[in-house]
C-alpha cells in the first residue's frame, strides 16, 4: 500500500515542478487574456469591483466586451494578493489546479478499474509529462480547469454510489466546473445527464435526499449561469462562435450552390431543400466532430493556432501513446460494462462544444477531454503489459521506458526552448519590455499614442500596475460605445484614450507629429518609416516585435 502511494508523490511532485518551474518566463510572452483576468482580479483586490467598475461579477466577467468564464479571474486574487501583479502570479493558480488533477485521476482511475491498481499510477505519470496538459496548466487558461474539477466531480459521483454523502461534494465540483470555461457549460450538464442514465439502478439504493441534494447543488450552480447566457451579456462570445452564426461568406455559399447545383435547372425548390442553413450547418457539425476524432490532429498536427503555446508539427499526445490508447478502446469495447459506457460518453460529448463552433482543430474548447486519454492509454498500457507477456521481459521493459523517456527530453527541448525562439508572436510577447521603454522615453512627449488591436491597454494597465479606480473611470466611457455600436470586442473602437496613451489604427500623417511617441508592431513598419525609429522591441530570435517612432522634421 505504501510505495504505490510512495510513486504517486514523487509522481505528484515532479509534475508540480513541470508546471511551476520558469512559470512566469515560459511561455515566453503574456496572452491578453492573461493580462486582462489578471488586471481584473488585481482591480477586485484593490477596489472590490473590475476593471470596468463592476462589483464582484458572478456568472461573468466582461474583460474585452466578450464576458469570459469568472472562476480562474477570483482564484487569481489570492495568487495576485501573496506575488504581486506579476505574470508568475496569474499563472499560478492554473499550475496549482493542473498538478492537482493528476492526484485526482490518480484516485479516479482507481475508483474506475479497482482490480488493476497499475492503471492509477501510470494514469497519473501519463498526466504529468502530457504535452496537452502541461503546456495548459502553465498558462492562465480556463479550459485547464476542468482537468481538474470535472476528474474531481466525477471521483466522487463514482465514490458516491456507495457512500452516498460523497454526491455533495461531486455536485459542488461540477457546478464550480460550469463556471470554467464556455465548454462546461454545454458539456457537464450533457454528461451529468448521461451518468444518471447509466447509474439509474443505483440509485435506487441510494437515499433520495442525496440525489435531491446533489441535483439541488447543480441547479444553485447552474440557475445563474444559464440565465446569464440565455437573457443577459453572457454568452456573446459563444453566439459569435456558434456554426449557427453565419457569416457573409458563408451566405454567399449556401446561394452559390443552390444556383450553380444541376438540381436547380429542374426544380429550385429541390436545390434549395438539399442546400441550406440547415444542411450546412449539419454538415459543419460532422465534420468539426470527426475532426476531433482524428488521429492526426491529436498525435500530429495539435492544432492550427499558436495561441496556447501549441507547438506546430508536435501532438497534443506523444506518438507512443497511439497503440496504448486503441488499444485501450478495444478493450473497454469488450467489457461492456458502465465503466466502458463512461468512457463513450466523456468522448462523445466531450467533442461537442468543439464541433458546434466555426473553426476545428481547436485544443482548449475540447479541453473537457484532457484527462480522458490519458486513462484510457494506462488502461490500455496494463491490458497489454497483461496479455503480451513479451512485454514483461526485461529488455521489453528498457527499450518501453527509453521510448518514453527520449520522447519526453526531445518535447521538454521544444517546449522550453525551440517553441521559444520560434513562436513567441503568437504569445504576444514583447509588451513588458515595450512598456518599460515607453515609460522610459514618455515623460519628453505629450502623448503616446499606440497602435489599435492586440487589446494593447491591458498590457499598459497590467504592467503599470495603473491604479483601478483611475482605469474605471476610462472604461466607463468605453462601455457606452461599444453598446452603441455593437462591437464584438473592446480594440474595435475607432479610437479611445486610457491616461496619456490613444489607441487607434496608425495613420502617419496624423501621428508622426511634433509631442507624440509612436508604437507600432514591425508588420506596420516601412522604409519610408525607418528614419523616425529611436527605439525598438525584439523577439528572442532578434527580429522586431515592435517600433518606437517619433516626429522627424523632413
Amino acid at each position: 500500500m505504501k510505495k504505490p502511494l510512495i510513486l504517486l508523490g514523487i509522481i505528484f511532485i515532479a509534475g508540480l515542478f513541470l508546471r511551476l518551474i520558469s512559470l512566469g518566463s515560459t511561455p515566453s510572452g503574456f496572452t491578453p487574456d492573461e493580462a486582462s483576468q489578471g488586471y481584473a482580479a488585481y482591480s477586485l483586490l484593490q477596489t472590490g469591483k473590475d476593471e470596468w467598475g463592476i462589483p464582484w461579477p458572478i456568472t461573468s466577467f466582461r474583460a474585452f466586451a466578450d464576458f469570459r468564464a469568472p472562476l480562474q479571474t477570483y482564484l487569481m486574487i489570492p495568487s495576485i494578493a501573496i506575488f504581486g501583479l506579476n505574470e508568475f502570479a496569474v499563472r499560478f493558480p492554473s499550475a496549482i489546479f493542473g498538478s492537482l488533477a493528476i492526484l485526482l485521476l490518480y484516485f479516479l482511475a482507481k475508483a474506475l478499474f479497482p482490480k488493476q491498481p497499475k492503471v492509477a499510477l501510470f494514469a497519473s505519470l501519463f498526466l504529468a509529462i502530457s504535452p496537452w496538459h502541461l503546456q495548459f496548466s502553465r498558462m492562465a487558461l480556463e479550459a485547464n480547469y476542468s482537468s481538474f474539477f470535472l476528474t474531481g466531480g466525477l471521483l466522487f459521483f463514482i465514490l458516491g454510489l456507495s457512500k452516498p454523502r460523497l454526491l455533495i461534494l461531486s455536485g459542488i465540483l461540477f457546478g464550480l466546473d460550469l463556471y470554467s470555461y464556455l465548454a462546461a457549460k454545454i458539456f457537464v450538464p450533457l454528461f451529468i445527464l448521461g451518468l444518471l442514465i447509466v447509474f439509474r439502478e443505483s440509485f435506487r439504493e441510494i437515499k433520495i435526499k442525496y440525489l435531491c441534494i446533489f441535483l439541488g447543488l447543480l441547479a444553485l450552480f447552474g440557475a445563474p449561469l444559464y440565465l446569464d447566457s440565455f437573457f443577459g451579456p453572457g454568452n456573446v462570445r459563444g453566439k459569435d462562435l456558434i456554426i449557427t452564426n453565419f457569416s457573409k461568406e458563408n451566405i454567399n455559399e449556401i446561394g452559390t450552390i443552390q444556383y450553380l447545383s444541376p438540381l436547380n435547372q429542374l426544380n429550385p425548390k429541390i436545390s434549395r431543400l438539399l442546400n441550406n442553413k440547415f444542411t450546412f450547418t449539419v454538415s459543419h457539425f460532422y465534420q468539426n466532430f470527426l475532426s476531433y476524432l482524428s488521429p492526426a490532429f491529436w498525435f500530429a498536427e495539435s492544432g492550427r493556432e499558436t495561441t496556447y503555446a501549441i507547438i506546430p508539427g508536435r501532438g497534443l499526445l506523444y506518438f507512443w501513446m497511439m497503440p496504448l490508447l486503441f488499444y485501450g478502446i478495444y478493450s473497454l469495447a469488450k467489457r461492456k460494462d458502465k465503466t466502458s459506457l463512461i468512457f463513450l460518453l466523456w468522448l462523445l460529448l466531450g467533442i461537442i462544444p468543439a464541433a458546434i463552433t466555426k473553426e476545428g482543430y481547436r485544443p482548449n474548447r475540447a479541453g473537457s477531454l484532457m484527462t480522458l486519454f490519458e486513462l484510457v492509454s494506462a488502461f490500455g498500457f496494463v491490458e497489454l503489459l497483461q496479455n503480451f507477456k513479451v512485454l514483461n521481459k526485461t529488455i521489453s521493459k528498457i527499450i518501453i521506458y527509453l521510448t518514453i523517456l527520449i520522447s519526453f527530453a526531445f518535447y521538454l527541448n521544444d517546449y522550453f526552448i525551440v517553441w521559444k525562439i520560434k513562436y513567441p508572436s503568437a504569445m504576444s510577447y514583447g509588451y513588458r519590455e515595450l512598456v518599460s521603454k515607453v515609460n522610459q522615453y514618455q515623460k519628453d512627449y505629450d502623448k503616446v499614442v499606440i497602435d489599435r488591436g492586440g487589446q494593447s491597454q491591458v498590457f499598459f494597465a497590467f504592467y503599470t500596475k495603473m491604479n483601478p479606480i483611475e482605469y474605471q473611470t476610462y472604461s466607463g466611457k468605453w462601455w457606452p460605445i461599444i453598446q452603441k455600436k455593437n462591437l464584438l470586442f473592446l480594440d474595435m473602437i475607432d479610437s479611445y484614450t486610457l491616461k496619456n496613451y490613444t489607441f487607434r489604427s496608425f495613420d502617419a500623417s496624423v501621428d508622426l507629429v511634433p509631442g507624440n511617441l509612436v508604437i507600432i508592431p514591425a508588420a506596420k513598419m516601412t522604409e519610408i518609416l525607418k528614419s523616425n525609429i529611436i527605439d525598438q522591441v525584439n523577439y528572442p530570435d532578434r527580429n522586431p516585435a515592435f517600433y518606437l517612432l517619433h516626429y522627424v522634421q523632413k
